[in-house]
């Protein structure tokens, strides 16, 4: 199959709804980065040294970028755009645990990666069969 998630005249369904709820995150934390980067003493809502600000506008340019591109993959219907919305869901996870010691709000940062791990957990039997 060359890759790809689905043969042909097969529809791309199952990857829309990740694929969007990506869209929504990533195209957000591009512009929370460019925000937080630009804003005299960031965003948050508590003080945090400049490091801290520099490394949490890196890390939302870099999940902002990798979750457009693992949407690009999903909707050129490859096998590793599957692999890359993973594997920038368990990321994002990691990064906002990490955010919830700074701030409370990193907690709405789960919710796309929730339920994207989720949906392909109960969609895997699908992909895997057209994977092949």
């Amino acid at each position: 199959m060359n890759g790809e998630i689905y043969g042909p005249g097969k529809s791309s369904k199952r990857v829309v709804l990740p694929a969007l709820l990506w869209v929504f995150q990533s195209v957000g934390r591009l512009i929370f980065g460019y925000l937080n980067a630009t804003t005299p003493g960031g965003l948050l809502d508590v003080e945090v040294p400049l490091l801290t600000i520099q490394i949490i506008s890196l890390m939302f340019f870099l999940l902002g970028f990798f979750g457009l591109t693992a949407v690009i993959g999903l909707l050129k219907k490859r096998r590793w755009g599957v692999w890359a919305t993973i594997t920038v869901s368990i990321l994002t996870i990691i990064f906002d645990i990490w955010g919830l010691t700074i701030q409370y709000t990193a907690a709405m940062g789960f919710i796309v990666p929730f339920i994207s791990l989720i949906y392909f957990y109960f969609k895997r039997s699908q992909l895997m069969v057209e994977l092949q």
